[in-house]
This record gives structure tokens, sequence and C-alpha cells, in this order.
């Protein structure tokens, strides 16, 4: 069976050749389409040497849901694998793992299971244990009234969808960021089944300061104050539980990183709340606070 395997780059010359090299050698037949944002470095000589259909927009045209529509949209499989270009499959069979549940007619929807690199900081390692755990799980809208938001969790590092259904509920939408949260809604809410497919890994992990944690959920907040549809089904107390456990984590392994880890965490509280009412904020700060300086500017023009 060939998959589609769509990714989106922006000087990625230091990941791609593995990546490349490592979608050649899966299980299953790969059909590999890039779209560059403009690369200054040699990420597009490299795409093009590998991939099969190669695309290049305007770096100011980026977007989280629309670019990847792009990639939807020129994708010839029918089971289309969205893809980080800083992840990385653990195994030659990782592809066929992870779209094995939608082949069956399980799910319409499956992603994979995040393994930090070594040298990955500890609070970072603690977040992909807490977030992507051992035990696979499918999802579906029964789930909601006890799980809430957590039912819709998604990862387009590296996540497989169903093509006809993806297109059914309109593909993503132009968003901030969590383009992939949102079509998971929107799939599971359209009675569709969704998978963390734990036994399909990839490599990856993010190293972001404070301040890059800070902006990371300030534009977290705006996607959610953008989609207030989103916010009736709630939380379930995972934040709590969240810094709760990593205190706990880091007191136990690595207590040298427990202060670190609380400064981390008052930034990822303070950039959700003042991205979730981000237009009480003077406008000239909603790209600074962000860093998506691009959205912005495109949002103003439409």
């Amino acid at each position: 069976m060939r998959v589609s395997v769509v990714i989106p780059t922006l000087n990625g010359e230091r990941y791609l050749p593995r990546l490349f090299s490592s979608l050649r050698s899966q299980t299953v037949d790969t059909e590999i389409v890039v779209i560059d944002s403009s690369s200054s470095d040699s990420t597009p000589e490299i795409a093009r040497r590998w991939a099969d259909r190669f695309l290049q927009i305007p770096r100011e045209e980026f977007n989280h849901g629309l670019t990847r529509n792009l990639g939807l949209k020129v994708a010839s499989s029918e089971i289309v694998v969205f893809m980080s270009q800083d992840a990385l499959p653990e195994r030659e069979d990782t592809l066929e793992t992870l779209i094995r549940p939608i082949v069956e007619g399980r799910v319409v929807l499956s992603y994979a299971r995040h393994i930090p690199p070594p040298g990955t900081p500890p609070p970072e390692v603690f977040f992909r244990l807490f977030s992507y755990p051992e035990r696979s799980e499918i999802k579906d809208r029964s789930m909601l009234p006890e799980q809430g938001l957590k039912v819709f969790t998604n990862s387009n590092v590296c996540a497989a969808y169903l093509k006809e259904k993806l297109l059914e509920v309109g593909g993503f939408p132009r968003v901030i960021l969590s383009e992939d949260l949102y079509v998971a809604a929107k799939l599971i809410l359209a009675g569709y089944r969704t998978m963390y497919n734990a036994e399909a890994r990839v490599i990856h992990a993010h190293t972001f300061t404070p301040w890059g944690i800070f902006r990371r959920y300030f534009s977290i907040g705006v996607f959610y104050a953008e989609n207030r549809w989103l916010r009736k089904y709630g939380g379930r107390g995972d934040t709590l539980r969240f810094f709760r456990e990593e205190i706990l984590y880091l007191a136990e392994n690595y207590p040298l990183w427990v202060p670190y880890a609380v400064v981390e965490n008052f930034a990822r509280f303070m950039g959700l709340i003042l991205g979730y009412n981000y237009r009480l904020l003077p406008r000239f700060l909603w790209p600074l606070l962000s860093g998506y300086r691009y959205y912005w500017r495109n949002l103003e023009r439409r």
C-alpha cells in the first residue's frame, strides 16, 4: 500500500536527509510531498532530490492549517500522513504501524507516540512521557463527558488521516496553531473515531526556553479564543495534574531542574491566559507575544 507523507519545511537542512532516507526505507511505499516556506538554506535543493512533489510558497503565506491543505490537495494516496521536519520514524515499520488501524477500518485518524532523543532536557522528557504514554487509546464522542478536551488530542508531528474523511470535515482551518486538535474535534463530533497509536513511535522533542514556552502557549490561548466553541467541552484538571506530577518526577530524578520547571510552568500558564484574552492587549503586542507575525499581518488583509 502507498501513503502520502506531507512535510512543511523551513530551513530544515539538518533534519531532512535522515528523515527522507527513513521514509524511503519504510515498509510501506511513500509518496513524499514537501511544502517549503522559502527556506534560505539548502532545504529546497535537498527536498527536490527526494520529494515526489515539491511546492514552494512565500514565507509570509505559511499557515499551520492552510499550508497543510496544499499538501492534502496534491497528495495522491487515500491515506495521508502529516509530519514535521524534525520528527524521525523510530523503525522501518513506523508508518505501517501508524496506518494499520485506518486500513482495518477502526479509525479515521491515527497519531504517533513521541520519544525524546538522548540529551533532551528533563522537563521536556517528562512532557513527552506525560503527553504520549505507553498505552494506545481509541477515542470517540462518548468519552467527552468524562475526559473533555483531552479526547481531541492529536499531533501533526506524525499523524495519519483517511483523506476522504478529513476533506469531509473541511480539511484544516486557518488558525495560528493547533490545527491538528481542531480537525480531531471535527472528526470526533462528526461521529468518527480517532486513535493515539503508541506502537507507532517517532523521535521528537522540543528545546524551548521559558520565553519560547510563553509564546507557544500564548498562541494556543489565541487559538482557543478564536474557537470558543471548543471551550464548552472543558478540561478535566490535566494542567494541575501535569504540574504536580512533573515536580514529583523531577524532584526524584533531577532535583536541580525543579526551579526551572516552576518558571517554565509559570510561563506556560501566563501565556495561555494572556493569549486567551489577547483582544484586551494592544494590537502591536500580538505578533511579539505569539511569534507569528505573518498570521496577524495576513489576518488584517482578510
